[in-house]
């Protein structure tokens, strides 16, 4: 194979199995999900927790002290097309959010917007170590890379929303350091077979 061929290959792998998906919960048109309310296939209820998945990842909304049957998302909100997942009122207090793969695996966090009604602090981690707060709206950048879960802990009896969470799945692209030296390692090797001939 010639060197130029390698390098095409390698290129079309590495912009392949990196593509950044957003999760933008564009499917939510009604205002409530949960609470009895009737779920979208990409939904599933299970006791506190309500779940949501779209294209590979898992949106959890954990509500530990929430009335058997009463999880929702959306409640009092008129932005249908968020995570509206806080709610003191229904949800209870002690709820939180947490992102996954499906299956488990490693991600890289890119950003996300965020708002919450009251000026509460959330409180970020991944991993279960703490990486950062948010207070007030805006969106949220981060450097995050490789993690398995993102949580968003936040202590209000209002709601919060997030929205357009920019995510990549964490594979076996190469880190451009690592691309890099495999290149020069294969350039390398394309010498070597040269003075050979």
């Amino acid at each position: 194979m010639k060197f130029k061929s390698i390098l095409a290959a390698i290129a079309f792998l590495a912009a392949g199995s990196a593509s950044a998906t957003v999760l933008n919960f564009d499917d939510l048109t009604e205002m409530t999900y949960g609470g009895g309310s009737p779920l979208p296939s990409n939904m599933a209820y299970d006791g506190t927790n309500l779940t949501y998945v779209q294209s590979g990842f898992l949106v959890t909304l954990h509500a530990p002290n929430a009335a058997p049957g009463a999880v929702t998302i959306g409640t009092y909100s008129y932005e249908p097309q968020t995570f509206n997942w806080l709610d003191g009122i229904d949800n209870g207090t002690g709820t939180f959010l947490t992102l996954s793969r499906v299956g488990g695996g490693k991600f890289n966090l890119n950003g996300f917007d965020y708002s919450v009604d009251y000026p509460d602090t959330t409180d970020v981690s991944a991993d279960g170590v703490s990486v950062g707060a948010i207070q007030g709206p805006g969106t949220w950048t981060s450097g995050l890379t490789g993690i398995s879960e993102l949580r968003l802990t936040v202590d209000a009896s209002g709601f919060a929303q997030v929205d357009n969470i920019d995510v990549t799945a964490a594979g076996a692209v190469p880190l451009p350091g690592t691309l890099a030296l495999m290149v020069g390692g294969l350039a390398a090797g394309g010498l070597a077979r040269r003075r050979r001939a």
